[in-house]
């Protein structure tokens, strides 16, 4: 049986709740029948008798049904609250998980930045009018025979007039399609533009890019406004047709009964009746209507979910495994961007005994963080295994893999909150086991030193900090606990003297208590204390040696130059 996608996950999750909407739907509609009857009784008994106690007792009746109404309108509010708290809580989670396990690849890098705009977009509408629109569109054939009853003519006319307004949904809906879909494309383009000159604010000013870069920002802004506005006014247009198409309806109906009246065909009452019902027959065409641009919106996101969370199960546990010794193994490992035809990575081949420490030297653009990312599961192959300990490393649980792996990137990211929470991954890991991580990675001391300690705010990343004590906070990260494999990724490029000595003893301790350690380095010092050397060269691995052998081959100047 194939296993439920989250996104599959969450509409099973929100059918019961949007089961009990379309129920109490149903109440208030039939509840909402109270007007035209009340509108006949009053006209054709009331006006006739002259009964002030009927007139009464169907006044005291319909407002007991409007009571009821209100009462059943406010839970069912309510609930649609509760739909909306569901998709954020199951959907979110199941996002966060998807882009901090399985990845999104290069393709996806544009939608999964705005993952949480997009799952306000579905959330709103799964919890909001639109949602009713929908549901409450049933309805209208209901209403439509309610007409008919009163007399064959008005309900031909009350369907002419259905037909109309949903013709002009459709108008509206193919109108701002593509708008609204070339919108959100530049939108996503806009935004991410702006979010890059925040990070990178200091380097702008720095180069006096500020004049070059708010004109490109500035043209994003105006394309994306310029695309919302398309959809936008065309949107509003028709919007506005459908409501005075309505109105008309609504009100020339009255006079369709007001001739039938005349020539005795119907009674004054089902005039007013007519009217009634015609308004809400025609009321969730007009929700529809009002309601394509956050449908359209919300089908575009909801695209984009879909895509991040296609490859990923509902539930991402898998069976644990036993706790793993380190054997890292690479099976004819290939790996391309989407969209180009030559691999990052092309049939890589090894295999690191536990405990073992392999250095990766090579050029820029060799391919050896995309490997590193391999190692660890941030990337899978598109073709061969990844294996820890005997097993593809996909089929491992991703709880087990973040203790049993540490990984120190090549671009240090560091989360806002505090050190702590960093060096604990946001867990629940003991004061004694952050310490001990910061202590094995020789950054205890420059932690202490600071103001507030291990409570240091990183607000932005840890923008406060200088990238050395950032790269050595994030290898505390990656030591946290006991991993039996720790990739490092150009871990001393930041690094002054001091820091290269201290990242050089916590290899040597992570070596003297057997875990596997895999570094990618230019820097001939982490050479030295490696066992082996793999050589990549335009995406391949062209050699393994021991690294003995590898520093009695380099020149004596690139030694005392320090590079490998």
């Amino acid at each position: 049986m194939r296993s439920a996608t989250p996104l599959r996950g969450t509409v099973l999750a929100i059918a019961t709740p949007l089961g009990w909407v379309a129920g109490f739907s149903f109440f208030l509609n039939l509840i909402y029948l109270a007007a035209p009857l009340y509108m006949m009784q009053v006209y054709d008994r009331v006006m006739h008798s002259r009964s002030v106690p009927t007139l009464l007792f169907l006044t005291l009746a319909v407002t007991l049904c409007y009571l009821v109404y209100a009462i059943l309108d406010a839970v069912r509010g309510r609930v649609l609250a509760g739909v909306s708290d569901v998709v954020e809580d199951r959907l979110g989670r199941a996002l966060l998980r998807c882009l901090t396990t399985t990845g999104p690849t290069r393709s996806e890098q544009p939608q999964a930045v705005h993952v949480a705009r997009d799952l306000d977009i579905v959330r709103q509408f799964a919890g909001g009018a639109g949602a009713l629109a929908f549901i409450d569109l049933p309805w209208a054939p209901i209403y439509l025979g309610a007409i008919a009853l009163l007399h064959p003519i008005l309900g031909i006319y009350a369907l002419g007039a259905a037909i109309v307004l949903l013709g002009l949904s459709v108008a509206s809906e193919r109108a701002a399609r593509g708008p609204m879909m070339e919108a959100g494309r530049v939108a996503a383009r806009a935004y991410q533009f702006g979010e890059s000159i925040a990070r990178n604010a200091d380097c702008a000013r720095t180069m006096g890019l500020g004049v070059t870069l708010t004109e490109r920002w500035r043209q994003l802004r105006g394309d994306m406004l310029s695309a919302q506005n398309r959809a936008s006014h065309r949107a509003v247009l028709l919007g506005a047709t459908g409501k005075c198409a309505r109105l008309f309806f609504q009100s020339s109906i009255l006079g369709v009964g007001a001739w039938l009246a005349i020539q005795n065909e119907v009674s004054a009452g089902a005039i007013f009746a007519g009217s009634l019902l015609l308004g809400r027959t025609l009321a969730p065409v007009e929700q529809l209507i009002g309601a394509w641009r956050p449908t359209l919106a919300a089908r575009e996101a909801l695209g984009r979910i879909r895509k991040l969370t296609a490859n990923a199960p509902a539930d991402g546990r898998q069976v644990s495994l036993p706790t793993p010794k380190g054997d890292v193994e690479l099976e004819n490992v290939t790996w391309s961007p989407p969209g180009v035809l030559r691999p990052a990575v092309r049939a890589a081949n090894a295999r690191i005994q536990a405990g073992a420490i392999l250095t990766i030297v090579g050029p820029s653009a060799a391919g050896k963080s995309t490997l590193a990312r391999l190692m660890v599961g941030a990337l899978r192959p598109d073709h061969g295994v990844v294996r820890l300990d005997g097993a593809d490393l996909a089929t491992w649980d991703v709880a087990q893999i973040g203790d049993a792996m540490g990984y120190l990137p090549q671009e240090v990211a560091l989360f806002p909150g505090t050190i702590r929470d960093n060096i604990a991954r946001f867990g629940d890991a003991s004061d004694e086991a952050v310490v001990a991580a910061a202590k094995a990675a020789h950054a205890h001391e420059m932690i202490v030193r600071l103001p507030m300690g291990y409570r240091t705010m990183l607000d932005d990343g840890g923008a406060a900090l200088s990238g050395g004590q950032k790269q050595r906070i994030a290898l505390a990260r990656a030591l946290l606990g006991t991993p039996a494999v720790v990739v490092l990724d150009e871990p001393n490029a930041n690094l002054d003297t001091e820091g290269e000595a201290a990242l050089t003893q916590s290899v040597l301790d992570l070596k003297e208590r057997k875990c596997t350690v895999v570094m990618i380095t230019h820097r001939a010092g982490l050479v030295r204390i490696s066992d082996y050397v793999a050589t990549m060269s335009e995406g391949q691995l062209v050699g393994v040696q021991r690294a003995s052998e590898f520093m009695a081959q380099l020149a004596p100047t690139a030694v005392a130059g320090g590079r490998a």
